[in-house]
């Protein structure tokens, strides 16, 4: 997130600008295309990142939980929200008003440089996100979104638990439900990976990456 960037200090003064707002489990809490005039830095509870296409197809693009920042492009520029974002849980958070942070940019030019290095930063994610979408093999689609929920919730891909529903991992991944349950359990009789407990769980790291790695080869 954008404003992840920021010192704890430069944080603290936005924060101090918010209100505090709650959202119930299914709450819509962002509609795609929707004026952006504020952010939302999440405090307790996860939401959920999704675009719907004109077909009603929809896709999801991540997951936000506590100390993330949402909104905070359509905030910047002033353009419409790029996504929905529904409370997978119940949700509270901080609404910062777009006027404030923009003063706030203004008087602090190193916060504003740290600013403009985070958006590339998300560009890059953004990349990655296509790269995944490109991936010829529903197998290694579904292997590189593991891994990169792992590496969202951890930091890195060394934590070997994920909980996510298998329609949610699907449309994540652009795939049925019935395609990520069938190769759950091809990998879990492969000792790659098993569906346990509302929960994706890795048992071989390694194995993983290579799927990625192998696509199309």
């Amino acid at each position: 997130m954008v404003f992840e960037a920021l010192d704890r200090q430069t944080l603290d003064v936005i924060a101090s600008k918010g209100r505090l707002r709650k959202f119930k489990k299914g709450a819509q809490i962002f509609n795609h295309g929707e004026p952006g005039a504020s952010l939302l830095i999440v405090e307790t509870g996860i939401a959920e990142v999704s675009i719907t296409t004109s077909l009603g197809q929809k896709s999801i693009l991540g997951l936000v939980g506590a100390g993330d920042v949402i909104g905070d492009i359509a905030c910047l520029d002033g353009g419409p929200r790029s996504a929905d974002v529904i409370a997978a849980e119940p949700v509270e958070a901080l609404e910062v008003l777009r006027g404030d942070i923009l003063n706030i940019l203004k008087e602090d030019g190193d916060s504003a440089i740290q600013v403009i290095i985070a958006l590339c930063q998300k560009a890059r994610n953004a990349s990655e996100m296509f790269e995944l979408k490109a991936l010829t093999s529903g197998q290694a689609r579904l292997a590189s979104c593991v891994l990169r929920l792992l590496k969202d919730k951890t930091g890195d891909a060394h934590d070997d638990r994920v909980r996510v529903s298998q329609s949610w991992l699907g449309a994540y991944a652009g795939l049925t439900r019935e395609n990520v349950n069938r190769q759950l359990k091809s990998w879990a009789k492969d000792d790659i990976a098993r569906f346990e407990k509302g929960a994706v769980v890795v048992t071989n790291l390694r194995a993983l990456e290579d799927i990625v790695l192998n696509d199309g080869s």
